[in-house]
Order: C-alpha cells, then structure tokens, then sequence
C-alpha cells in the first residue's frame, strides 16, 4: 500500500514537474516583439553609455574646479548619444513601415547624419578644451585612453569584404544587419 502510495505520489511530482516545464518552454519560445526588442537594445546601450561616462569621470580623477568643466563635455557627449539614437529610431521605423531607401535617399540621409555628427564632435570638441587644458599629464593621458575608447564603442571595424555590421556583440551602436535593413 506504501508503493502504490508513494509510487502515486512520485507519478504527480513528475507530472506537475513535465507541466510546468512544458508551460515555462511554450513560454520562453514567445518572443518579444520587434519592438520591445529594440527598446531593450536602446535601453542597454543608454545604459552603456552613462557606465563609460562615469568611468571616464571617475578614472580622471577631476578636482573641484575640473568637475565645473566636466558638465559641459557629459553635456555634449549626451548630445552626439541622443542623435546616433534618434538616427537608429528613425530607421527602425521606416524599416517597420515597409519602406525602402533608394540609393539616393541612402546617400543622403547617411550624408545628413555624417554632417549631424560632425557638429555633434565639434561641440564636443568645444566643450573638451577647457578640461582637457585644465588636467595634469596624468589625466591627460586618462583623458586620452578612456576618451578613444568611449568615443570608438559608437564606431564599427571595417572587414576586408566591407561593412562589418556587429552592435549586437559589443562594437558600436547599430544592431547588427542594420545596413541591410536599409536595402
């Protein structure tokens, strides 16, 4: 009477246990939408991006009187940020919309955001003197690896066959086969 007891008992466990898998499995093979992914990607990067600029910050080093000079370059780094996203959205939305660049309306619009970021870079430019004169050569060099290697997280590597289109895995801003969507 035990067995059967316990045998019954074990049969239930396991029923509830392959239940609950098989429910938790149906589950996780719902994927989020097109979009929920793509605000997670945005969100991640934000994210990234404000982990950079404390490192940056806080591997300076910066005295009282450097921190007043700081909030204009954060400010400006924020800025070329806040494009290269709004950029991104722009196309995810077109792409979404069912539309298709020509190749001249590729040139320009990529012409646009070339000329977009380039202002963005000038004022961060602007903004970087003042610091950047007021650090001892040790912040300056700071300044310089941490400077390169936050400004270059927004940039893609080149490949020999071309476009190299690799945001999802660590190396710039635009989700991978982003160019391709473009198409």
């Amino acid at each position: 009477m035990k067995r059967i007891l316990l045998g019954t008992l074990i049969a239930a466990v396991v029923s509830v246990s392959a239940f609950t898998l098989i429910s938790e499995a149906a589950q996780s093979d719902q994927q989020p939408s097109r979009e929920e992914r793509m605000q997670h990607w945005m969100a991640d990067r934000e994210t990234m991006h404000h982990a950079r600029l404390a490192g940056m910050k806080a591997g300076l080093g910066l005295t009282a009187d450097q921190e007043k000079l700081w909030n204009p370059f954060e400010a400006a780094v924020n800025e070329l940020f806040k494009s290269r996203m709004e950029a991104m959205q722009k196309m995810m939305k077109m792409r979404e919309g069912g539309e298709r660049m020509s190749p001249v309306e590729r040139m320009e619009f990529m012409a646009g955001r070339m000329a977009q970021g380039a202002a963005n870079l000038k004022t961060i430019a602007e903004a970087a003197k003042p610091l950047y004169a007021s650090l001892d050569d040790k912040q300056k060099r700071n300044f310089e690896v941490l400077g390169r290697g936050m400004m270059m997280s927004g940039r893609e590597p080149q490949s020999v066959e071309g476009y190299y289109g690799g945001g999802d895995v660590g190396f710039g801003w635009e989700p991978s086969g982003w160019w391709g969507m473009m198409e």
